[in-house]
């Protein structure tokens, strides 16, 4: 919250300096705009905090030597990406999750395969899926809106919503044992892989195999059930994380000033935290 209000200030500043007028550019607007986006993709219910930032990051805004701020750029640190696959009792998953399975309308709903908070795995070992004072509709509203505003095409962003429902679908794989890991179920399996744009016995293949080359030859053996469950977790991480690092990029992209700039830097990073269980 904190960091938002310096952006505003600054914001303020910089369209009341010499010759701004009182307007926003869309330099300004495109900045400001980033904040709605991070904050869903990043930002996370804790104990402590219902709007904890689960990740760090430097804002650092170009001005010219007039005072209008002309660009920026957002660098971040450290996204928690465990908190994609399991969360601390009382707490929640990145609000993206949550703002997707509410303001989705019902046709997208039905070609993006979602269903309610507590049927997903990812979502619902916590015991919680609501947060005091954050409504999830009005988040995917403002997240949708900026999106747009930052020059997310509309196959983008339908991109984005695949890849989380995606996500989401590989936490309800489950596996037993049969000559080592198997899926339980081919319908969630197959859910999953459309979502990503993958083939259902590769993934099948990715999560219960593991091969390796020897000499020139390549051999696959089976996985248990715990590294199965591993291999899944460390799959729906690693997307997110890509995933959150893309949108990063097209925001960089769309701020992006002129080379000769003078520079304020907000650095917004969360402090030290006592965790039950070090992950």
């Amino acid at each position: 919250e904190s960091t938002k209000l310096l952006l505003k200030f600054l914001s303020s500043m910089s369209q009341n300096s010499a010759g701004g007028g009182g307007m926003q550019t869309h330099v300004e607007k495109a900045i400001m705009e980033s904040s709605p986006i991070l904050e869903a993709f990043g930002n996370a219910k804790t104990v402590y905090n219902n709007n904890s930032s689960r990740f760090g990051k430097f804002i650092q805004l170009h001005f010219s030597q007039q005072g209008h701020i002309q660009g920026g750029r957002v660098v971040d640190y450290l996204l928690e990406k465990t908190r994609v696959t399991r969360q601390s009792p009382g707490e929640r998953n990145y609000h993206i999750f949550y703002a997707l399975l509410s303001g989705a309308n019902k046709e997208e709903k039905e070609a993006l395969a979602l269903s309610d908070p507590q049927t997903y795995q990812y979502l619902s070992t916590s015991g919680c899926v609501t947060a005091e004072g954050l409504n999830d509709k009005d988040m995917y509203e403002k997240v949708l809106a900026a999106l747009q505003v930052m020059d997310f095409s509309d196959e983008e962003i339908r991109e984005v919503w695949k890849l989380l429902s995606g996500i989401l679908q590989l936490g309800n794989l489950e596996f037993m044992t049969a000559g080592g890991a198997q899926i339980t179920s081919k319908a969630v399996l197959g859910d999953a892989a459309d979502l990503l744009g993958l083939d259902s016995f590769q993934l099948s293949e990715v999560l219960t195999q593991r091969s390796m080359i020897l000499r020139g030859e390549e051999i696959s053996s089976p996985l248990t059930v715990e590294q199965a469950t591993d291999s899944r977790d460390s799959l729906a991480m690693a997307l997110y994380a890509q995933c959150f690092s893309w949108l990063l990029s097209k925001i960089n992209a769309r701020i992006r000033g002129k080379e000769n700039f003078k520079s304020v830097g907000i650095l917004d990073i969360f402090g030290f935290e006592n965790f039950q269980v070090n992950r």
